[in-house]
């Protein structure tokens, strides 16, 4: 399938989108675009992190004769020269991380404990951004190993504030509902409602939300928690008081400056890295169970090995729901992947299929969805106990329903 770019968008962004797809999806740049980066290499006009994702991706894919213009931008011979292409792109990381960028490039995967080295230098402030666009690029195109995901969620955990490391007050299991960071584009969000409806079962239930990263930038869970009127945690000590109605929204920014600094690093290395699965399993309360979803089927046994290295003891997995959301679809069964922990310290898994009424005829698919807007639907339901839009009452009513089912069968 062609890959379609906007001319209109900067020659590194259209790079990247070209060369750091994956194995199965990256293609050669045309010599026109190849020509035009270069230009650009050379001028200064490619940031830090754009420049390690960029060349991550081709030096995986391999380097074709049209590329070869790439050279241009460089001393003669070092695009020809893997290792001296990374050290003159990457001149400021750690001889250690260099070495790791080596050792990612000829194939091999990391340990737990070299992924959490790398983490601790990935969240740093220190120089080495280019370093950090190669490791989140190169690990992307060739996917993470469990080792590798535990290890840098471990760094990751360990750039939390105080307030986050503090215990959990006593009270109600903890279920932590973890949506993709950037959201949906084609459909209204019901997870506030979905938080309100677990509450009401005798759980406290915590949202993982943050800065939208993209490439979906039409709406997040915390943009419709704003337009809701809601405030961050601050703290973990948060949940010692009255439970709010839709649950508490912890927010990355404020957990973790560290954390919230990737945004802007992701922001231009374009596609999606490994903190697209890990930042939804930060657990600063140690929740009991985890509430997520994988959109596309092979990714469901990541993400149920991922939740139950970090430590949760109960996991469902929406497998094949909305994009973008735990909610469930209209036309189609809905598949979820529940992980127990047992006694012994191992975990069951067992998949569960939700049949699906076909309440409506067609899906619903909404063009730019606003959070005003989805604020007023979830408003109008919680008043009225409609909120007008049968599609919305519909997936309010299924997902609740079988998420409940889910949870007694964990």
């Amino acid at each position: 399938m062609a890959i379609v770019l906007d001319p209109s968008e900067p020659p590194i962004n259209r790079g990247i989108k070209t060369v750091g797809i994956g194995k199965k999806g990256s293609k050669s740049l045309t010599f026109q675009l190849a020509l035009e980066i270069a230009e650009d290499l050379k001028s200064g006009k490619v940031s830090e992190a754009a420049k390690g994702a960029f060349f991550a991706g081709l030096c995986a894919k391999g380097i074709g004769p049209d590329e070869e213009v790439l050279g241009r931008a460089f001393p003669p011979g070092v695009l020809d020269d893997p290792a001296e292409l990374l050290k003159t792109i990457a001149a400021d990381a750690p001889e250690f991380v260099l070495w790791i960028c080596r050792q990612l490039s000829e194939g091999h995967t990391l340990d737990k404990q070299t992924a959490y080295d790398l983490g601790k230098f990935l969240f740093s402030e220190g120089p080495g951004d280019a370093a950090r666009g190669w490791v989140a690029s190169f690990l992307r195109v060739r996917y993470e190993t469990d080792d590798e995901y535990e290890g840098l969620l471990q760094a990751m955990e360990d750039t939390l504030g105080p307030p986050f490391k503090a215990p959990a007050p006593e009270g109600e299991p903890v279920i932590q509902i973890s949506e993709p960071f950037d959201g949906t584009d084609h459909s209204y969000m019901i997870t506030p409602l979905i938080g309100r409806a677990l509450q009401a079962q005798a759980y406290r239930v915590v949202h993982q939300v943050g800065r939208n990263s993209g490439p979906k930038a039409e709406m997040n869970l915390w943009d419709i928690a704003r337009a809701l009127g809601t405030r961050p945690a601050a703290s973990n000590a948060d949940l010692s008081s009255a439970k709010p109605e839709f649950g508490w929204f912890f927010h990355q920014s404020v957990m973790s400056q560290a954390l919230d600094r990737w945004v802007d690093l992701r922001r231009q290395i374009i596609k999606r890295p490994f903190l697209a699965t890990l930042e939804r399993f930060i657990d600063p309360l140690k929740a009991q169970i985890l509430i997520a979803s994988a959109f596309h089927p092979p990714y469901g046994e990541k993400m149920a090995a991922a939740a139950e290295r970090a430590g949760f003891k109960g996991i469902i997995i929406v497998r094949n729901g909305i994009e973008g959301t735990v909610a469930f679809p209209l036309l189609r069964d809905v598949k979820l992947l529940l992980s127990a922990r047992q006694k012994d310290g191992s975990f069951l898994r067992h998949e569960m299929t939700i049949e699906n009424p076909r309440a409506v005829e067609i899906e619903e698919m909404v063009e730019k969805p606003r959070a005003a807007d989805n604020a007023k639907l979830i408003e109008a339901y919680i008043k009225e106990g409609s909120s007008g839009n049968k599609h919305f009452d519909a997936r309010v009513g299924l997902t609740c329903e079988g998420i409940c089912q889910a949870l007694k069968n964990l």
